[in-house]
């Protein structure tokens, strides 16, 4: 492996991941193609889902292969609504290979209180919701290994309906509960009504203990669980960000025509998430216009991508010459 900061290869992903050296990868962030006949310039998205599910296993297995120990995956799938199953069977597959150590949720769109937030592509029908989530698989080796919830942490000091769920009383209130239930007590007003002297000395000289321990920090952020808003990106803002001087609506322009590509903060989030250090290699196969690679080099790790088509290649080039 070299030191520079990126390689983009023009191969199979599977021929490629059986010609490395084992256990080289840090950290794999992709989306292959569902199969519900979106159309990606020369490949077939439509092929028997037998025949597509085995494709998949021998990525699969050339992932296990290249992927260091405490290695992860975050495999981002779609589905339709004519086809729900597919990014559970996807799943299922890598599941003989892999443990699923996170389950996350992509949510592309949400409503808060009347007000949309992101954007996502209605639908007009009798039966079904129009779709706006994908799923993100988190694959490790043994299901072990450690991540860093809080990069991409978050405190809410402000709810507008209870503040006092995060103020320096409920801290406090809380704090007084869990020493209670070590002390065998239902909760603090147990302890006063029940406890002995000395067990009341014992009760506040804890809770002085453990404030000084573990202070209120007003600004400690907790883990956001495992529902992802990711909006996208407009594809008129998008253009102008890969350097299109004009046509800035324009797809093809925005994208190189690419028809699923996933907003940038997906595979950042995912970097952060992971908590692999500065460095470490971060592959694609399926690599597209680029995308991971180009959050990649912004959070300073060494990208490598494999892709088929030469105009996705061009387009992620051109991205990553403008990067900085």
């Amino acid at each position: 492996m070299d030191k520079q900061k990126y390689s983009i290869v023009k191969k199979d992903c599977i021929k490629w991941m059986n010609s490395q050296k084992p256990k080289t990868v840090d950290c794999v962030i992709t989306s292959p193609p569902y199969n519900l006949r979106i159309k990606y310039a020369n490949y077939n998205d439509d092929i028997p889902r037998k025949k597509y599910l085995e494709w998949l296993g021998d990525v699969s297995k050339g992932l296990k292969r290249i992927l260091k120990d405490q290695g992860q995956i975050f495999l981002n799938m779609g589905y339709s609504n004519t086809d729900p199953f597919v990014a559970m069977d996807v799943a299922q597959v890598f599941r003989k290979e892999f443990v699923l150590q996170n389950h996350f949720t992509w949510v592309k769109h949400i409503k808060v209180n009347d007000t949309s937030h992101g954007i996502y592509k209605p639908i007009t029908s009798s039966r079904y919701a129009s779709a706006t989530t994908e799923s993100i698989f988190h694959f490790t080796k043994k299901g072990n290994v450690q991540v860093d919830r809080l990069s991409i942490g978050h405190r809410n000091k402000t709810h507008p309906l209870y503040p006092e769920l995060y103020s320096e009383g409920r801290y406090i209130a809380i704090t007084r509960r869990k020493i209670a239930k070590r002390m065998k007590y239902s909760n603090y007003k147990d302890v006063l009504a029940n406890a002995s002297k000395k067990e009341k000395e014992f009760f506040f000289e804890e809770l002085k203990k453990n404030l000084k321990e573990k202070p209120y920090i007003p600004e400690k952020k907790k883990c956001i669980g495992n529902a992802w808003y990711i909006p996208y990106v407009p594809t008129s803002r998008l253009s102008k960000q890969v350097g299109v001087e004009k046509g800035h609506n324009y797809r093809k322009n925005a994208r190189a025509d690419h028809p699923a590509t996933f907003p940038e903060q997906l595979p950042t989030q995912c970097i952060k998430f992971s908590g692999i250090k500065k460095g470490s290699v971060v592959y694609d196969p399926f690599l597209g216009t680029g995308t991971t690679l180009v959050s990649a080099l912004k959070n300073k790790m060494i990208g490598i991508g494999t892709e088929i088509n030469s105009n996705y290649i061009n387009f992620a080039k051109k991205r990553l010459q403008n990067t900085k």
